[in-house]
């Protein structure tokens, strides 16, 4: 799974899941009894169902067939598409504010 760290996974219908990392506890409990193989940067899960891999969105509960196995999930995975903005482009930002303190940037909680 590890190689899927990183990545995203691209659906046939060319849908971007991801940016995939490794899930860390708790999980939501309507996950119980689930095997979960990592998480997203948004809360979401991609879970593991009878060898089967899904999407599991945290605001709905509600789950996406992704591969029909954990091979086939990690063939569908690639690097993300680099987006550049232009300074004008950018409407507001969230920085971390232990980031920001690094650089003696005051950032808001």
């Amino acid at each position: 799974m590890n190689r899927a760290f990183s990545k995203v996974f691209i659906s046939e219908e060319g849908v971007d899941f991801g940016i995939i990392r490794k899930a860390t506890l708790p999980f939501p409990s309507e996950l119980e009894g689930a095997k979960v193989l990592a998480e997203d940067e948004s809360g979401n899960y991609f879970i593991e169902v009878n060898e089967a891999v899904y999407f599991w969105d945290h605001e709905t509960s509600e789950t996406e067939f992704l591969a029909s196995s954990l091979d086939n999930f990690i063939s569908g995975c690639a690097e993300p598409e680099t987006v550049e903005l232009k300074p004008d482009q950018v409407e507001s930002v969230w920085v971390d504010p232990a980031f920001a303190k690094k650089f003696g940037i005051k950032a808001k909680p």
